[in-house]
């Protein structure tokens, strides 16, 4: 519970986010195979209103296909202005993954653990705000590589590993 002006600021503190946008970094890979245009991935509320649970929505994500999903935090006072992403993952599809399987993995198995410390930050001070986007990709390969160049090309505060090591050495040589 937030009673003084100290409270507030460490609140704020605890909820303050890097934002690292270099067009250079996103020019350097080639997109080509996937239209990687926002407007083309379906976008769900991903908990409920009190953020104990999934939202309904859930189910809207394929369980029998793969693909990418993007975590953002989206605050609804100024509409589609405060779209912040946060967080971009892979479901391959196999016997045992699929999209929604993996996506839904990040509430039940990480929430009340020190497993991914990241994301569990990031469920526990957005969870109410949390949005999921996902697109759907036919080829594991395919999943993987863009995966890859996009991690390494935006830069996001809960993706903790960055798969290109000059990036990464550059990032850590400024944190």
């Amino acid at each position: 519970m937030i009673t003084t002006a100290f409270d507030l600021g460490e609140e704020i503190l605890k909820k303050t986010l890097p934002y690292k946008l270099h067009q250079d970094l996103w020019n350097k890979y080639d997109f080509d195979p996937l239209d990687l245009d926002f407007q083309n991935w379906t976008t769900i509320k991903y908990l409920n209103e009190d953020g104990s649970d999934f939202s309904n929505e859930i189910n809207e994500i394929p369980n029998n296909r793969g693909g990418l999903y993007l975590f953002t935090i989206k605050c609804d006072i100024i509409n589609s202005l405060t779209i912040y992403p946060v967080y971009i993952g892979r479901a391959q599809f196999t016997e045992n993954q699929n999209l929604r399987k993996r996506c839904r993995e990040y509430f039940t198995k990480y929430l009340r653990t020190d497993e991914r410390p990241l994301i569990t930050k990031m469920l526990k001070y957005w969870g109410k705000e949390l949005y999921l986007s996902f697109i759907e990709i036919e080829e594991n390969i395919e999943i993987v590589d863009l995966e890859k160049k996009i991690i390494n090309s935006l830069l996001l505060p809960f993706n903790s590993e960055i798969p290109d090591i000059e990036i990464r050495q550059a990032v850590s040589a400024f944190n």
